[in-house]
């Protein structure tokens, strides 16, 4: 199986590779603004379409398989997340460029895209799943700590993000049967939500 192969879906969410028909869908959320706190800056420049450019030319180079995040309930956009920094001789990967509308925060919508990115990378056979997070991303580092990954460490002023700021990035990863417990979990949770809903 391949990372970006079609029929990535969890209870009310879909998952489809980011091609050229999102631009303006994502162009039009408010992904936007969150991209100049926490994007990490570029040598072609910060503007939306060099990002997005960035991320389709490195899914043809398969450093990054990007996803637009569909909510099946009603077709709504929900978001955006990429499986990146791809190394299939070592098995591992990082889930990164997260990112949904603030009223889809949380929930069903937010457990189960997870679900669906860590169940996909260990049908894929990964061995390792990484998330690199700004420390002052508060709400995301608190997400990433739930799923019981292990902080590995905090990389001092590792990176310039787009609003010109440098940042210290915490490492968190899960390996092998890490990942296997956190599917357990998710897809429990997941299973709860939607039994509510």
């Amino acid at each position: 199986m391949k990372l970006d192969a079609p029929g990535l879906s969890v209870a009310n969410v879909r998952l489809d590779p980011i091609c050229e028909a999102h631009r303006p869908v994502l162009a039009g959320a408010g992904a936007i603004e969150a991209m100049w706190r926490w994007m990490p800056m570029m040598e072609r420049g910060i503007s939306f379409n060099t990002y997005f450019d960035q991320t389709q030319q490195d899914y043809r180079d398969g450093h990054m398989v990007p996803f637009a995040i569909t909510r099946t309930t009603d077709g709504a956009f929900a978001g955006v997340v990429a499986f990146m920094n791809i190394v299939r001789l070592h098995r591992r990967l990082r889930i990164g460029y997260r990112w949904h509308p603030p009223e889809m925060r949380g929930g069903l919508l937010s457990a189960a895209t997870s679900l669906a990115l860590m169940q996909r990378a260990r049908d894929c056979r990964f061995q390792r799943i990484e998330f690199h997070v700004s420390v002052e991303n508060k709400d995301a580092v608190a997400a990433i700590q739930r799923f019981g990954a292990a902080e590995e460490g905090v990389l001092r002023h590792y990176m310039r993000a787009a609003n010109g700021l440098w940042a210290d990035v915490a490492v968190f990863s899960l390996v092998t049967t890490e990942i296997d417990r956190t599917i357990d979990s998710l897809t429990a949770h997941v299973e709860a939500l939607a039994a509510k809903a």
